[in-house]
C-alpha cells in the first residue's frame, strides 16, 4: 500500500467523465433526490451526500468503480470529499452508506444484475433502485435491498393510500416515496417531508409573492394615510 503514496488520485483514480446523456426524466428524478438528501443533512460535517462520483472500491485494478446515481456516506469528512477527485473508499474511511440507482435504457440491466453484488463489495448498507420513465424498467418501479450479512434482504415497499408506493430506509431514517417522476422522502419519527429543489423553488416563488403583496398593501395604506390627512388639513 506504500506505493499508492507516490500515486497522484486524480491521475490514477479520475473523477467521472459522462459518455452520453441521460433521459430528462432520469435526470430530474437524480436532481430531485440529491437535491433534497443533501439539503436534508447539510449540517452534518461527517455525511456527504454525492452524486455521479467515482466509487473506488479497490486500489487495484483501477477499473474497480462504480458511480452511483446519488449516494449517502457517513463518518466522513465532507469537506475533503467536496475537493477531491474521486471517492476511494481506502483514503476516505468508510464506503456509502446508501447508493441509488435511477433506471435508464442503458443502465438499468446492469443496475439489477452486476451491481448488486458490487454494491455488497463496496460495503453499502441499503441499496435501492427507482424506474421514472414509465417504460417498467424496474418492476415495482420502486425497489430496496438491506444487507443481511454476505447478501441482500428485499426492504418492504408497499402502496400508500395516494397510489405512491413507499418503503423505509432504516439507513436515512426516511420513508422513500416513488411519485410518477421523482422520489420524495419523509422523516418517519417528525413526519416531515424533506423539500426538494422545486419545493424550495415553490416556497422561495410563495415568499417572495406574500412579500409583494404586503408591500403594495403597505403602500395602499400609507397613501390612502396620506389622502385622509390632506382632507383634515383642507377642513382646518
Amino acid at each position: 500500500m506504500d506505493v499508492l503514496l507516490e500515486v497522484d488520485p486524480a491521475v490514477a483514480y479520475p473523477a467521472t467523465a459522462p459518455e452520453m446523456g441521460e433521459s430528462p426524466r432520469h435526470v430530474r428524478a437524480q436532481f430531485h433526490a440529491y437535491g433534497a438528501l443533501s439539503a436534508h443533512f447539510a449540517h452534518r460535517p461527517d455525511c456527504y451526500v454525492g452524486q455521479e462520483l467515482n466509487v473506488y472500491y479497490r486500489p487495484m485494478p483501477r477499473t474497480a468503480f462504480v458511480v452511483p446515481d446519488v449516494m449517502v456516506c457517513f463518518g466522513v469528512d465532507a469537506g475533503a470529499i467536496e475537493q477531491d477527485v474521486s471517492y476511494r473508499i481506502w483514503d476516505v474511511g468508510a464506503p456509502p452508506a446508501l447508493v441509488l440507482e435511477i433506471a435508464s435504457g442503458t443502465t438499468h440491466g446492469r443496475d439489477t444484475d452486476d451491481k448488486p453484488a458490487i454494491y455488497l463489495e463496496v460495503g453499502a448498507d441499503e441499496y435501492w433502485r427507482f424506474d421514472p420513465s414509465g417504460l417498467g424498467f424496474y418492476e415495482p418501479r420502486l425497489q430496496g435491498d438491506r444487507r443481511a450479512g454476505d447478501t441482500w434482504k428485499p426492504i418492504e415497499v408497499v402502496p400508500d393510500g395516494d397510489g405512491r408506493l413507499v418503503g423505509r430506509s432504516g439507513v436515512l431514517g426516511l420513508d422513500v416515496y416513488a411519485e410518477t417522476h421523482r422520489l420524495r422522502f419523509r422523516d418517519y419519527r417528525t413526519g416531515r417531508w424533506l423539500s426538494d429543489p422545486d419545493d424550495t423553488r415553490r416556497e422561495r416563488d410563495a415568499a417572495e409573492a406574500r412579500a409583494t403583496a404586503a408591500e403594495a398593501r403597505a403602500k395602499t395604506a400609507e397613501a390612502e394615510l396620506a389622502a385622509l390627512r390632506a382632507r383634515l388639513n383642507d377642513q382646518t
